[in-house]
């Protein structure tokens, strides 16, 4: 992991000491992302992310285990 995360970042992270693993706490992150996005478009950000079925299986590579 980085050293140093932007601000929204570091936000969610204050949160991971409420999940018991590591996978629990990348599915609330992918939530709050998702939400983040829809929210930033009444501002009128558009943002595009990449569903994760679409990313590269190398892209894996370190990660762990994904559902597939």
């Amino acid at each position: 992991m980085r050293s140093e995360y932007g601000e929204i970042m570091r936000f969610l992270l204050h949160f991971k000491e409420r999940f018991s693993s590591e996978e629990e706490f990348r599915a609330f992150l992918a939530e709050e992302v998702r939400r983040f996005v829809k929210d930033a478009r009444d501002y009128g950000i558009v943002i595009s992310i990449l569903p994760e079925c679409l990313r590269p299986r190398s892209a894996f590579a370190g990660e762990g285990p994904h559902r597939f």
